[in-house]
């Protein structure tokens, strides 16, 4: 080995994460043949959470087998979804799985490699050269990611696509520029995109990929069909069962949204962000009981984030409340403080007040009604608004609760929360109403509509 091998190594700080002692030691022996200096050790899921957070490491050596039903794999899943670790750390999977390379096929977040059991220091030094070459090539990529400047994104994507250097990478940069495409808000380049890789190659993410770009495009029954394909071809990638979710939850099908992500939750057990899901299916659905049970599960359980935040309690008061249990859903709104509430989202500080109001009419009367044009004029979406429509109308303020769904309506978001809505209007006896505002709404619709 090089000196200057030895050098890069000695400047990387790994993690290694095993709940064996043995393993560990291994893999520290391993990394410092290489010529690592900080070899950091965690035993298992939580630890290793706690460490990432408080400083990130270089690169993870993850076993894939991690002890009380936590796996490797749920480990970086969380850490991607929630942004605990950025692009450039190296996640390497450690495993004596002979099959996990048919898991990794069918997953949408994927280590950087992986390495099966036995194996030399050669050879995971071979591997972890080859990802942090990769790693080094898409660093301008990810920081202009970062820095959600997609002009700079794009002009590295279009550079090296047909490039020699980018060569070994062509597949990760065509998805790279479809998912640009999606985090820049255009749906329709980004299904041309996923097409792209289509042609090439029938990637699972690909096709799910494109059933998102079809979502965006409100086009809900083509994604359906496609990501329904997914779970069929390639039942391991859990994935396209929270996207087909999402989708039955726009077109308002709330029984199989709820239905497919409460069989996938039941697989996952400790994925929180599919519990959360389950619960907002399981509220729209009208089964308030699962909804509550599974947010007070993540409430107690959910160790990422750490403390609750203003959106899950906001959920958990939803749900004592769809079950009609009031004291529980006050006891619930009282744990999210004043000081939390100074840093909360316009949506969560509407939806504390309008929830505040339906349990403390009396009390919250007058400051609601003192907010009525700011909350008309807000621009909340479409959980915050059914807050408000439900608060006003039990403070007997029709005129905001018309106003507010008559805003829905002009929305993609109505056919989300239609039923919700007129559920609202037809437990205080005001069906008529709804069906008036329906009527105004599509009557709009059609007056905007372009003439052929």
């Amino acid at each position: 080995m090089n000196d200057r091998s030895q050098e890069l190594y000695r400047n990387l700080k790994f993690l290694v994460i095993d709940d064996q002692p043995n393993a560990r030691q291994s893999l520290r022996i391993c990394a410092q043949t290489m010529g690592a200096f900080a070899v950091e050790f965690s035993s298992g899921y939580q630890d290793a959470i706690v460490r990432i957070r408080r400083s990130t490491p270089d690169v993870i050596l993850c076993d894939y087998l991690l002890g009380n039903d936590r796996s490797g794999q749920q480990l970086l899943e969380e850490l991607r979804r929630y942004e605990l670790l950025p692009d450039e750390t190296v996640f390497m999977m450690v495993t004596a799985e002979q099959s996990y390379e048919q898991v990794v096929a069918a997953v949408e977040l994927v280590p950087d490699d992986y390495i099966i059991k036995p194996f030399s220091p050669d050879r995971l030094k071979f591997r972890l050269d080859r990802a942090l070459q990769r790693k080094r090539f898409f660093r301008p990529l990810y920081q202009a990611k970062r820095n959600a400047d997609f002009d700079s994104a794009e002009r590295f994507v279009a550079a090296h696509r047909n490039s020699e250097a980018g060569q070994p990478y062509r597949f990760e940069l065509l998805r790279q520029n479809a998912e640009l495409q999606l985090a820049k808000g255009d749906p329709v380049a980004a299904q041309t995109a996923f097409d792209e890789i289509l042609g090439l190659h029938p990637f699972p993410w690909a096709r799910a990929g494109k059933a998102k770009s079809l979502q965006r495009q409100n086009r809900f029954q083509e994604a359906r069909t496609i990501v329904e394909e997914v779970i069929e071809s390639s039942p391991m990638y859990f994935d396209a069962f929270d996207l087909k979710t999402r989708i039955c939850m726009d077109m308002g099908d709330y029984e199989e949204a709820q239905r497919t992500v409460q069989d996938i939750s039941a697989r996952t057990g400790r994925n929180y962000v599919r519990k959360r899901l389950l619960a907002d299916a399981a509220l729209l659905n009208g089964d308030a009981e699962t909804a509550r049970s599974t947010m007070e599960d993540v409430l107690q359980n959910d160790i990422v984030h750490g403390e609750p935040s203003i959106s899950d309690r906001l959920m958990l008061v939803r749900s004592h409340l769809d079950s009609g249990d009031s004291f529980a859903a006050e006891l619930a709104l009282r744990k999210i403080s004043a000081q939390s509430l100074e840093t909360a989202t316009l949506d969560e500080k509407t939806s504390h007040l309008a929830l505040r109001a339906i349990l403390s009419p009396d009390e919250a009367r007058a400051r609601f009604g003192a907010l009525r044009q700011s909350i008309e004029t807000a621009g909340l979406g479409a959980t915050a608004q059914v807050d408000v429509i439900r608060a006003a109308l039990i403070l007997d303020e029709q005129e905001l609760a018309t106003r507010v769904t008559a805003a829905l309506f002009s929305s993609d978001e109505i056919r989300r929360v239609f039923k919700q809505v007129r559920t609202l209007f037809e437990s205080h006896g005001l069906e008529s109403v709804f069906r008036d505002l329906q009527k105004q709404a599509a009557l709009q619709k059609i007056r905007q509509a372009p003439r052929s």
